[in-house]
């Protein structure tokens, strides 16, 4: 009986070696494996290219975040530029002299901005300007200054479309 549990005992000793030669083998070959998939073609470390490109993303996504907010504030301002211009030529004197006389409507996105009307003769020149509030004016605007604004505003629709 001493015996059979003894033979038992080294043939489970044998097994353990076997068992334990299998699992080095084994640790050995994914090692091998896993240093041919991390170093590459080139010999690059795969890990640190991870790590190196992850670093690389939060450094970008946190420009991108100041990007979005110094373009929502430059989409902002942008509504308070010329953004409309209107251009009208015209002759106001029945005396000749041809068109050399002009309106120029300059508003921004909420039509708020100045009429300037420029009236040439052979005497005298005169020049005029008007500030425009959402479109309308304190001062009433002559048939050439509504024709300008109208003008502007049909060039920015123009310009929406496309």
């Amino acid at each position: 009986m001493v015996l059979s549990i003894s033979i038992i005992a080294i043939i489970s000793s044998v097994l353990a070696l076997a068992g334990a030669a299998y699992s080095w083998w084994n640790t050995r070959s994914l090692n091998r494996l896993k240093t041919s998939f991390f170093a590459g073609k080139s010999g690059v470390d795969l890990e640190n290219l991870i790590f190196t490109l992850y670093e690389e993303l939060k450094g970008l996504r946190a420009e991108h975040t100041v990007l979005e907010r110094d373009l929502t504030l430059l989409q902002n301002k942008h509504g308070f530029s010329t953004q409309k211009v209107g251009l009208v030529r015209f002759n106001p004197f029945d005396d000749g002299g041809g068109n050399f006389s002009f309106t120029l409507a300059l508003l921004d996105a909420h039509d708020t901005g100045v009429v300037i009307t420029s009236m040439h003769g052979r005497q005298q020149s005169r020049i005029y300007a008007k500030k425009i509030q959402a479109g309308k004016s304190e001062t009433e605007l002559t048939e050439e200054e509504q024709q300008a604004i109208l003008t502007a505003n049909q060039k920015t629709k123009a310009l929406q479309e496309y």
